[in-house]
């Protein structure tokens, strides 16, 4: 009978042991899962409000190309058009979303071919930002210290800026509509079907 309980009291201590190697385990693969289920949401967020961030970025550049666009017609439409500062022509964009992809420990999560895709458009949205303060800043010291004689050359130096600005703009939509957006929902659509 005593060898029949060391025997048993052996065997239950080794069946114990394994329940908690199980449970030591499980819970260790839950919390890795748990992990990586907060990093993907936390992806998806990301994401997603890229996708927003986007939009408005989209809206602005639609609504500067129309005034820049307007302003040439009218330049064209009357050769004594009269140039002023317009402040609707601003494209100062915080752009705080795709800055923070480039902070270290964002830097792995995004990926590598579509943060260099982020590079190169907040590249493009620093050339329109320079460009509209070049031609405020240019039409501003026109008007205080302009004259008649340097009119002609001003003019037709105010209407190429605002032609490769109209250009830049038109560059910048195409870059959200045809890159960007699609790239950003098939990114979301990748992580969602990894879940």
């Amino acid at each position: 009978m005593k060898g029949f309980l060391k025997n048993t009291s052996w065997k239950f201590l080794l069946l114990e042991l394994f329940v908690v190697f199980i449970g030591i385990y499980g819970a260790f693969y839950l919390t890795t899962l748990r992990e990586e289920q907060v990093a993907r949401d936390n992806r998806v967020n990301y994401y997603k409000t890229f996708m927003l961030n986007l939009d408005g970025l989209y809206s602005q550049a639609t609504k500067v190309k129309a005034k820049v666009d307007t302003i040439l017609v009218q330049m064209d439409e009357d050769p004594d058009y009269t140039i002023t500062i317009d402040r609707d022509i601003n494209f100062t964009k915080n752009m705080l979303i795709v800055r923070s992809g480039f902070e270290s420990e964002n830097f792995t999560t995004i990926g590598q071919e579509y943060l260099a895709s982020l590079d190169r458009g907040s590249d493009l949205i620093s050339m329109i930002q320079k460009r509209a303060d070049t031609i405020e800043e240019e039409t501003r010291k026109y008007q205080i210290y302009g004259n008649k004689s340097s009119e002609e050359a001003f003019r037709n130096w105010y209407k190429d800026e605002m032609t490769l600005l109209s250009g830049l703009l038109g560059g910048l939509q195409s870059t959200i509509i045809n890159g960007a957006v699609p790239e950003t929902k098939e990114i979301i659509k990748r992580i969602e079907a990894n879940e």
